[in-house]
């Protein structure tokens, strides 16, 4: 099978780009850009290739849009509504409504890089909202100060910002957010959530908050923040993954992300990590995946089920997929949508000096997806870890192949999958990752579960 049954990392499929607008972007701050105005014909010129692209890059919406025909209409009618100029800025809070009708997290129309926009914003000596949240249940929480600086307000209740309830601020912000469910939003949401209220709410430097801090109302006037949120920082590969034995019998391996650009790195860092884990006689793996936005499938396959497969398996039972071009088999004819069920099983190492045989716990959460789904399916389907936490915020079939696409006139971009897995036990399209054992994260003591679970395994090794 060739790259399309490959999970891949976002920003590494090559997109479509205009090279007049490459040109001006590289004249123009990313805020500058969101100030350019817009004629009606360009913005409908720009809805009408939207539109293309999606018809000509989607396997079937269908399978997470509620109705696919409203959709297209709604679209349509937006287009035909724009009757006056508009900035960039105002055209992407009209069509970023639509993020929150695609239910999947790879598939939106937003700026094109959100971590160039907050470093612009800071870099023009404007300022974010001064507060790393957590979105949880409609409600939105002080997690720290942005950066990640300890707050003497943690935990507090966020009730209105600059004299508008969190609320109504919520329910603007969530309808823009991409994802596959409310709480996988919510998740995505709550490192997003400075960014997004200067661009889709108020682009200010001075707060007004109120919030509600241990039963007691507070109101305070902040100036902005010039700190990146922390989730828009660039990671090392210390932030990224990490091994601890906890005690004698137990370590946990965390891994931020299924994608690292030298391979061979992060491969190495698992070899030495099942070494130790024989070295020591360990007999129980935690592998935390709460925070793994995905990647490559490569990645696990290679660095993890070679040391943890104890059978052969598979990472989908049956795909879909859009016949582009670029990615064409013989025989295959573009623009027809294929489905086909998936027969390659990857084999055991069975000659693999550093195979695990203990016992393999995987911590899942709202922010695991994409490639990380894939671990975690493939993990429990075939029984090669038990699963723990909550449940997934991704679906576990998933959309996959991204592409991008660069509208013509504004400079937004445009994500669409191009192909869906089903997982390979099956069941349905709109279920989520169920965990075996069941323990509530607290984001604000991530550390907890993996205390929790090692405590509750403890007594059974």
């Amino acid at each position: 099978m060739r790259a399309y049954l490959q999970h891949i990392k976002v920003g590494l499929v090559v997109g479509f780009s205009l090279l007049s607008f490459a040109s001006l972007a590289n004249q123009t701050s990313a805020v500058g850009a969101l100030e350019k105005i817009l004629t009606v014909e360009q913005m409908q010129q720009d809805i009408n290739a939207w539109q293309t692209f999606m018809d000509n890059t989607h396997p079937d919406l269908g399978i997470r849009v509620t109705d696919p025909t409203q959709l297209k209409a709604s679209i349509e009618s937006l287009r035909d509504s724009l009757t006056a100029p508009l900035t960039t800025k105002a055209f992407i809070n009209k069509l970023a409504v639509y993020n929150g009708q695609f239910h999947d997290g790879h598939m939106s129309i937003m700026v094109r890089s959100q971590k160039k926009l907050a470093k612009s914003i800071i870099d023009e000596h404007q300022a974010l909202l001064p507060f790393e949240v957590t979105v949880k249940d409609s409600k939105v929480y002080v997690r720290s100060k942005l950066g990640g600086e300890f707050s003497e307000y943690q935990n507090a209740e966020l009730k209105s910002i600059n004299g508008l309830p969190v609320s109504s601020i919520y329910q603007t912000l969530i309808e823009r957010t991409y994802g596959d469910t409310v709480r996988h939003k919510e998740a995505l949401l709550s490192n997003k959530f400075a960014l997004f209220y200067w661009l889709f709410v108020n682009p200010t430097s001075q707060f007004n908050v109120e919030l509600e801090h241990n039963k007691q109302q507070v109101k305070l006037a902040l100036e902005g923040s010039a700190q990146l949120p922390s989730a828009m920082r660039t990671k090392s590969f210390e932030d990224t993954f990490q091994f601890t034995l906890l005690d004698n019998k137990q370590a946990l391996l965390t891994i931020n992300e299924f994608w690292w650009e030298d391979k061979k790195a992060f491969y190495d860092f698992t070899k030495n990590v099942f070494q130790t884990l024989k070295e020591k006689q360990i007999e129980h793996l935690i592998i935390d995946v709460r925070q793994n936005p995905g990647g490559d499938d490569d990645t696990w396959k290679t660095g993890l089920l070679r040391y943890l497969a104890d059978k052969p398996y598979r990472h989908t039972r049956r795909y879909t997929k859009k016949i582009l071009a670029k990615y064409q088999d013989e025989g295959e004819v573009v623009g027809d949508v294929l489905s086909k069920n998936y027969d390659k099983y990857e084999p055991v190492v069975a000659d693999e000096p550093l195979k695990f045989k203990g016992k393999v716990s995987v911590v899942v959460g709202a922010l695991t997806y994409s490639s990380a789904i894939l671990f975690t399916n493939t993990m429990q389907d075939f029984g090669f870890a038990q699963i723990v936490g909550e449940p997934s915020g991704g679906y576990a079939w998933q959309t996959g192949g991204i592409q991008f696409f660069t509208l013509p006139n504004s400079g937004l971009l445009a994500v669409s999958p191009r192909f869906y897995l089903e997982r390979p036990v099956g069941g349905s399209a709109h279920e989520q990752i169920k965990p075996d054992v069941v323990l509530t994260d607290n984001p604000l003591a991530s550390s907890q579960v993996i205390a929790d679970l090692a405590n509750k395994s403890a007594t059974d090794l």
